[in-house]
């Protein structure tokens, strides 16, 4: 079983190491950080002249309307036209700057995220649903990207209005001022308690989305199989279980932010009442003109307004503190399998092979997968790796792609421990043909020259027409041009092997693995494939992972393998005689292929 780098015990020691995900957010955003700069200048000064009006009032009332100045009162309605026209215009510019620093800001994170992800391990992805990591890249980076836009942006107009309006309000009537800063203490503890309660149940909420993310894609790509057994109810039912899941979750975090903004909102409106009640004593003195008090309850709406929003702020805060937290989390995940720094090139391989004293174990296994194992492949021979299931055929050639690293021993290509070679060029030279198709969606041509961009159209048809693709994309009314689908689900399972061995033809690799590369192809596509790959392997050093036995008998050796050792080398011939393992898998698979050879037999 692979390495579990990635579960839920691990994310959430990740997230601890994490200590102020938002600061390590906007740390990763310095490069782009003019952008942001040049926004919040405009934000400062929007916001400046957005909270004219209520003293521009305050001056028309006292010293225009009331003494009768119509020309002063005229100048005075000129320059609020001139604050509402300048705080359109620097709006603008505030919206402009800040999103597109986000943009930016978030398109290389993601950027960066996946090419990380790329650099991982397989055994990072075997223990990470598929739904979970989409959730990840989209929906976490996405709320990323809300907040360093919208939320950034209304946390520093929040701030300078607060900042600006209180300057106002102690310069209008300081003893008054001092009242509207009554409900603050209050506001504030309840927010840091909120902040503190809430973030685990928006925690909680991605953990479930990304269940059911997982689930909905884990039976959108096995539709087949669920009709197939017609177990759509039950599918429906674990639907229905992730859903439930994601509801509770949400409204548990619904409950706690519904009951606190209407709490805030409620101390809100009380400091106004407050204001209203000594304020109006204060002009009934005499000590307060009637204008100040006009200003003064103009302004204290626009001061309590960030008091309010704080809740949402915060709201939004700790959810994009979540987010960024799984993010670099992952951007945290150590690669495994890298490229040390004085690497040498690879532009092409002899491929002489030799696993030297080779043992490696999957975590959480005891016994290892392949143990103390040697052999040695001269340039241009056949492998044949034979042996029952589980017995570590798979596991030899995923060292030898250095998906991973042994735990001891050396893998040797051309005399050189393939840990000293830079890893992309190592793996360019090795081919794969699987019995396990992956296509992307995109065209035939882009399927077939995937390895290869570059290729002409004459190379592309060469690999075809090698592979027995030719003929069949020849029936398309596109052609090369032909749209496979997702992972290749308009074309047939021997239309999609006949793809891959194109692929592998035309990167013309120094190394060829072959998994079963004719599995799923009637018998007379499968008489030409083969004959395609004898052409393919001349002079190639190649390795055949050989389930079905047949496929070992034209191999110059075969290799043995159980329970994670050789067993057995030799011919095909040569095991046989010996009437070890080989001969025994041999003649069980021969027995299946007689007809009429297996019983069926009632339990009495």
């Amino acid at each position: 079983m692979p390495k579990k780098f990635v579960d839920e015990s691990i994310l959430k020691e990740q997230k601890k190491r994490i200590d102020n995900p938002i600061r390590r957010l906007l740390s990763y955003c310095k490069p782009f950080k003019r952008r942001l700069i040049i926004g919040f200048i405009a934000l400062f000064l929007s916001t400046l002249l957005g909270l004219m009006p209520p003293y521009i009032v305050k001056l028309a009332i006292d010293e225009a309307i009331i003494p009768g100045d119509t020309g002063y009162l005229l100048l005075l309605v000129a320059v609020l036209i001139g604050a509402f026209a300048g705080g359109s215009l620097f709006q603008y510019l505030q919206d402009f700057f800040i999103f597109t620093f986000a943009q930016e800001s978030i398109f290389h994170l993601r950027m960066d995220t996946y090419n990380h992800l790329q650099k991982l391990s397989l055994s990072f992805f075997s223990e990470q649903p598929t739904g979970k990591m989409m959730a990840k890249l989209s929906n976490d980076i996405n709320r990323l990207q809300r907040f360093l836009s919208a939320t950034l942006r209304d946390i520093g107009r929040n701030l300078l209005t607060g900042l600006i309006i209180g300057g106002f309000l102690f310069m209008l009537h300081w003893k008054l001022a001092l009242v509207v800063l009554i409900p603050f203490p209050i506001i504030g503890f309840l927010t840091y308690k909120f902040m503190r309660k809430i973030r685990p149940k928006w925690d909680l909420v991605r953990k479930a989305v990304g269940s059911v993310n997982s689930r909905l894609h884990d039976n959108i790509s096995n539709i087949e199989v669920i009709k197939g057994f017609a177990r759509e109810d039950y599918e429906s039912e674990r639907v229905k279980s992730a859903s439930q899941e994601y509801r509770d979750a949400n409204v548990e975090a619904i409950s706690m932010w519904s009951k606190f903004f209407p709490v805030v909102g409620f101390i809100v409106a009380i400091g106004s009442v407050i204001v209203l009640w000594f304020g109006g004593r204060e002009v009934i003195a005499g000590a307060m003109s009637v204008g100040t008090l006009v200003a003064f309850n103009g302004y204290i709406w626009m001061f309590y307004q960030p008091m309010r929003m704080l809740g949402w702020l915060s709201n939004s805060h700790q959810r994009a503190a979540a987010s960024s937290s799984r993010i670099f989390g992952i951007l945290d995940e150590p690669t495994e399998i890298e490229s040390e720094e004085e690497a040498e090139s690879v532009e092409k391989l002899d491929g002489d092979i030799v696993f030297e004293n080779v043992t490696f174990s999957y975590e959480d296994d005891e016994k290892p997968a392949t143990h103390n194992t040697s052999f040695s492949l001269k340039s241009g021979e056949t492998l044949a790796l034979a042996g029952p299931s589980g017995a570590g055929k798979t596991t030899l050639v995923n060292l030898l792609l250095r998906f991973y690293d042994p735990d001891e021993g050396t893998i040797r290509v051309d005399g050189k421990d393939i840990r000293d070679f830079k890893l992309r060029e190592y793996r360019k030279r090795i081919g794969i043909v699987s019995q396990d198709i992956h296509l992307f969606d995109g065209t035939i041509r882009e399927n077939i020259s995937y390895g290869d961009p570059d290729s002409s159209e004459d190379e592309i048809i060469e690999a075809a027409k090698k592979a027995a693709a030719h003929e069949f994309i020849e029936d398309f009314p596109e052609g090369y041009e032909a749209e496979v689908g997702e992972d290749g689900v308009k074309l047939s399972g021997g239309q999609k092997q006949r793809i891959s061995i194109a692929r592998a033809v035309l990167n013309d690799p120094d190394i060829l693995i072959l998994d079963e590369a004719t599995s799923d192809v009637d018998t007379i596509t499968e008489v030409k494939i083969q004959k395609a790959i004898r052409n393919l392997i001349k002079n190639r050093t190649t390795l055949v992972i050989a389930h079905d036995l047949s496929t070992a008998r034209a191999a110059d050796r075969i290799l043995v393998l159980d329970k994670g050792e050789i067993v057995e080398r030799g011919s095909h011939d040569e095991l046989l005689e010996r009437g070890g393992l080989y001969k025994r898998l041999w003649e069980m698979q021969s027995s299946l292929d007689e007809p009429g050879s297996v019983e069926f037999t009632e339990t009495p």
